[in-house]
Formats: C-alpha cells, structure tokens, sequence
C-alpha cells in the first residue's frame, strides 16, 4: 500500500482535531465545515455527509466528483482514515437507493422516470443512449440535459458511471423500434444484468485454463496530409509500418473494470534472439502465476514488436505487486526491464487491443 503523503497526514489531524466543533452543527453546516477543511489541504476532492443532524455516526463520503484521474489520491485519503467515533468513511458516492427521484434546476424539474435509457457496447464499457419521456422546451434543453448526468452519477454511483460509462449520446425519437430503453428510476438492476450478462463481467477470477486469441497488427503506418493511412503501393520500404503480434487474454474479460484491480502493470523485456524469448516467455507467465494464485492480479494480454516482449498485468496494488514480482526481476533476461504502471480502472491498456477481437 502506498504510504500516505504528508497533505493527506496533515488533513486527517486537522479533521480529528475540529471534531469538536463539528459535532456541534447542524449536518449542513458541518459538511460546510469539512470541506473548507479538506480544500485547505488536497485538491479536486470533496466531503459529503449521509445521515441525520441527531445520528451519533454518519457516513462520511470522500468524492472526486467523477474526475477518474483523481480516484487514486480519494483512495489514499480513505485508507488512510484514521478511527474515527462519530463517522463512517466511505470511498465514493454511492448509488442512491431510492432512484426514483425529481431534481430542480432554475425553475425547471425533471424526474428520474422522465429519463429513458438505452445500452449499447461501447468497446469494454457500457456506452448509453438517452432520450427524454416527456416534451422539454427548447430553452431548458441544456438544462435537462446537464439534470440527467446528475441524476446518472447518483442512480449508478461515482465510480460505476465514470469507469463502467462510456460515451453517453441524447437522441430524439428512438430510431430502431427493438431497441429496449429503460426509465433512469429502473436502470440499476439492468445496468448491473447488462454487465454480467452481456458484457460478460461476472467479476470472478477465471479458473482453470485460460483462453487466448491472437492478431497481428501494423504500428506506425504511414498516413498522408488528411490523416487517411496509405495504401501499401504508396508506402516506401523504409517507411513500412511495423508489425506486431498481441496475444489476449480473453478470460480476463470476466474481471474487467473491478475495481480493486485498477492498475496496469507493464512487464517489458527485450528479446534479442529465441533463447532470451524463451526465457522471458516463461518470466512472463511465471509472474502470472505469482499474482493470479493470491488473486493480486492477473496477465491479460503480451505484445511482441521491435524485438520486446510486454506483458500487461491488471494489478490491485503497485507496491504489492511490485514486492511479490521482484525475485522473478533480478535474473538475467530481465537486465533489459521496463516496468511501467498506470491507473487504468476502465481497462483501456486491454481492451484496446481485446476491441479488435470482437469488431
């Protein structure tokens, strides 16, 4: 686990020393007060209470608004709570558990209900087409339209609606009759079946052998003055595209997007001749093996070009991972290591290439 910066350490002491004082407002006030806290030291997040002014313990929720790139410090700042007697600290905001519900904006109010929805695929995420029930004038379009991504963050929760979400489109009248759209007051238990169902993510690790597919891609094409690639007869020799070969773990898919395995763990080695392939191809599986078995991870995809091998890892903690893979690092035929890591909730460093199996 990543030890905690100084601002989230200096953070949490101001908040339990101002417990006091917290204590004695009314819930509005105190929420007030706990983000004129919070905005003192770390930014892009915020503080948002969930209870009752007489409740002895409330949950406190820490939220980045949707904004993914700030996810990985919401989750330092929680792991990093200290005990707490009169609050619950809680990562995220959580779906609402009454989704029927009506919001107001500048004399316009709109309703969950009045809100359509329609599924579709959107590479691994769950792209949503949505249109209004009911005739929303003209001067309020923009306003329903903004009421809507509020009313989606609350009804499927911060997390799920900005990693699960892709592109969100609004249409008018519904141009294929089979399409089934859903009220926003209805979506999250056909969200969830959609996931599982027709997306495949069960959420459980796969067991038993795993599947594979693979291709061969072109990388560095030559494209002209349009950004339109060229076609091979146009090409120069010395500006043939590189190929590559991905291989894809297409049993990964189950795990896809969980949210404790948001981290993409790149293992690349260099592979100057069969015999060094050989070696790191085992290294590679090897470390697959090391962090499926604990369920800390697990190798979804590799990629062979320019005489290195990747293997991509999806990972539930840097550190721990990097601890569990460092034996395996230390031999020879990982001399030529780049170990890279990212924040990848949405899993775009996967389906980036699992998109091509299924286009």
């Amino acid at each position: 686990m990543t030890t905690p910066s100084p601002a989230i350490g200096a953070f949490w002491r101001a908040f339990s020393d101002a417990q006091a004082s917290l204590q004695a407002q009314p819930l509005r006030e105190r929420v007030g007060a706990a983000n004129a806290l919070i905005d003192q030291h770390l930014e892009g997040l915020a503080l948002e209470m969930s209870g009752d002014d007489a409740d002895a313990v409330v949950d406190l929720i820490v939220t980045a608004h949707g904004s993914i790139e700030r996810f990985p410090l919401l989750a330092q700042v929680v792991a990093a709570a200290p005990a707490l007697p009169h609050y619950r600290v809680r990562a995220f905001r959580e779906r609402t558990t009454q989704p029927d519900f009506p919001i107001g904006m500048e004399g316009f109010e709109l309703a969950t209900a009045e809100v359509l929805v329609a599924l579709e695929q959107d590479g691994g995420q769950a792209a949503l087409e949505i249109r209004f029930g009911r005739e929303i004038p003209s001067d309020y379009q923009d306003h329903a339209r903004n009421m809507a991504f509020i009313m989606l963050d609350h009804v499927l929760g911060e997390y799920d609606f900005a990693v699960k979400v892709g592109a969100v489109d609004f249409v008018g009248e519904p141009g294929d009759t089979h399409t089934p759209w859903v009220p926003l007051s209805q979506l999250p238990p056909v969200f969830d079946r959609y996931w599982t169902d027709t997306l495949g993510r069960t959420g459980h690790f796969p067991t038993g052998e795993a599947e594979w597919d693979g291709l061969e891609l072109q990388f560095d094409c030559p494209i002209d003055e349009d950004g339109n690639e060229l076609p091979p007869d146009d090409i120069d020799s010395e500006d043939a595209p590189e190929t590559g070969v991905v291989m894809v773990n297409t049993s990964a898919n189950a795990v896809a997007m969980r949210a404790d395995l948001a981290y993409a763990l790149t293992v690349d080695l260099a592979v100057p001749d069969s015999d060094t392939l050989t070696a790191v191809q085992d290294l590679h599986e090897q470390a697959a093996t090391l962090l499926q078995v604990p369920q800390l991870g697990i190798l979804v995809l590799t990629l062979m070009r320019a005489g290195r091998r990747q293997a991509l890892y999806y990972v539930s903690d840097e550190q721990l991972a990097k601890q569990t893979l460092a034996p395996l690092l230390l031999r020879d035929e990982a001399a030529s290591l780049e170990l890279k890591v990212a924040y990848d909730p949405a899993w775009s460093g996967y389906f980036e290439y699992a998109g091509y199996l299924s286009a």
